[in-house]
């Protein structure tokens, strides 16, 4: 058991795996990142290894399947089958999957009646796209993930490859027009929203229940919570929204500051891993 100071109850134990391998993440830059210590990169044993610690909830990011690559489906299945718990799973969701991939994240899904999905800004291409992934998986299986780097909205490769970003002039005035209801309902340029607020707002019209907000600058840094600030206004605006966040945690008490700030499950790897 960790310190009886942290939130156990609170606390959700984070995987990131590559390869096959469970890594520590780093800022985002996937290139750095090694094996996890403890387990010695057995994300199995890093499953048991918090398990011990008194963690119940878990997050797996499949960063094999956000490059681009095939769902580690095997793996996560026998991830999901160590966990008792709520686990959510990033696959890198797009938009773009082929019907085979789906059918594999939908093996994932009614196999594991714990498991919910991730859609991320990260690699989803529009708020659009949280539409074809519920398709295919109920509402309630399904979170948002806002993903930001230095408190800027990340957005996905199709949106850069487009030249659009959250501070560029021509998304900030897409961004305006949508707001203001001058385009509502043009599926088009709602492909470019890089507000996040947009994508909350679209994702609660469908039903969505749940968001993850991770700034990915600060994963892995321990230099405190980053987040706390948008966790309590999503809180504000959203109150019937489960939050999971996370980044920069160093200890009980940056856990605690999240939760109190509006953050119902507090996203933690580092400080539990026994890194320095």
């Amino acid at each position: 058991m960790v310190s009886a100071e942290w939130p156990l109850e609170n606390l959700v134990g984070v995987l990131d795996i590559f390869e096959g391998k469970a890594v520590h993440a780093i800022a985002g830059e996937r290139a750095k990142y090694r094996s996890v210590g403890v387990c010695d990169g057995d994300p199995v044993l890093l499953v048991r290894h918090y398990c011990r610690l008194g963690v119940r909830s878990f997050y797996i990011a499949d960063l094999d399947s956000i490059c681009g690559q095939p769902v580690q489906e095997v793996l996560l299945h026998e991830l999901a089958s160590e966990i008792e718990g709520d686990l959510l799973v990033d696959t890198g969701w797009s938009g773009a999957e082929s019907e085979s991939a789906i059918d594999g994240i939908c093996r994932l899904v009614e196999s594991h009646a714990s498991i919910g999905l991730i859609a991320a800004t990260e690699t989803a291409r529009s708020p659009l796209m949280l539409d074809r992934l519920l398709e295919h998986v109920a509402a309630e299986r399904v979170w948002l993930g806002l993903d930001f780097r230095g408190g800027d909205l990340l957005v996905s490769r199709h949106l850069r490859e487009h030249g659009f970003s959250p501070d560029s002039r021509v998304g900030a005035a897409l961004n305006a027009m949508i707001r203001d209801g001058e385009i509502v309902g043009d599926r088009t340029n709602r492909e470019f929203c890089v507000d996040c607020s947009l994508w909350l707002d679209h994702a609660t019209s469908l039903g969505m229940n749940g968001v993850v907000v991770l700034d990915i600058a600060a994963v892995g840094q321990k230099f405190g919570p980053v987040t706390g600030r948008m966790c309590s206004d999503i809180k504000k605006s959203h109150p019937h929204l489960t939050i999971w966040s996370g980044g920069g945690i160093r200890d009980a008490s940056d856990a605690m500051q999240l939760v109190q700030q509006g953050c119902d499950r507090c996203l933690v790897a580092t400080a539990l891993q026994g890194h320095p």
